[in-house]
């Protein structure tokens, strides 16, 4: 868990949830949504967010999915 919250639901975020919305929309961003969230606004599940977190992982080709 970190310190940031998801702007609409205030649940503690990990840092694959910031991870994934900084690929997904901005680098830059500084506000970010939980995976629930994420997934409703983009009109999918967090099952799929989840399986692309894990497949970012695995590509090594992304410096914000390093484990």
């Amino acid at each position: 868990m970190t310190n940031h919250q998801c702007t609409h639901c205030a649940a503690f975020l990990t840092s694959d949830e910031i991870a994934l919305y900084k690929k997904l929309i901005s680098r830059d961003a500084e506000n970010f949504l939980c995976l629930d969230c994420f997934a409703s606004e983009l009109s999918t599940t967090r099952e799929k967010l989840e399986d692309l977190i894990e497949r970012l992982y695995q590509m090594g080709t992304c410096s914000l999915f390093v484990r």
